[in-house]
């Protein structure tokens, strides 16, 4: 392999691992944080009411509904069968809020993180401002910034709504 071939490989190897690293970093932050006697969670995309992981994950009887809000702070992109969201100034998202407590929903919660942090989201935590109460929950965000359509309006079940009307 001639210098040039060496050089391009070193440098995939170290992007390689600078992304293992970040994402095994992010996961183990993340993960640590997850304890507790209940976890809220503010869910913007397939495990949103009447979608695919909520139902998957029976979310309507295996955690508690405590609103739709309004997350300033980040954009939402299409990853194509689902979203993501990333950090940004001028974003903001919709995202549903759920409450999980006891032992059978933490584990439903546990399920859901296994899904979000393999899937190459990390935790951050989030203040959460339903009406009468200012919660910190917590939202999966994109380990790096997607290079997809940015969906500007913040809402996927909007989105998905809006995709399946004939134009």
């Amino acid at each position: 392999m001639g210098e040039e071939g060496k050089n391009m490989s070193q440098e995939t190897d170290r992007t390689l691992y600078g992304r293992v690293f970040h994402r095994n970093v992010c996961w183990q932050r993340s993960y640590e944080r997850a304890e507790g006697e209940e976890l809220l969670m503010a869910l913007y995309g397939s495990l949103r009411n009447g979608l695919y992981n909520n139902r998957r994950f029976d979310l309507q009887n295996r955690s508690e509904f405590l609103g739709t809000i309004k997350i300033d702070g980040y954009s939402l992109y299409s990853l194509g069968p689902y979203p993501a969201v990333y950090p940004s100034e001028k974003g903001s998202v919709v995202a549903e809020v759920r409450r999980f407590s006891g032992k059978r929903q933490l584990e439903v919660a546990k399920s859901i993180d296994y899904m979000e942090l393999f899937g190459g989201y990390h935790r951050e935590y989030v203040d959460l401002e339903l009406p009468e109460k200012k919660l910190r929950g917590i939202i999966y965000v994109y380990d790096e910034k997607p290079e997809t359509e940015v969906i500007d309006h913040g809402d996927w079940a909007r989105y998905l709504k809006e995709k399946e009307l004939p134009e």
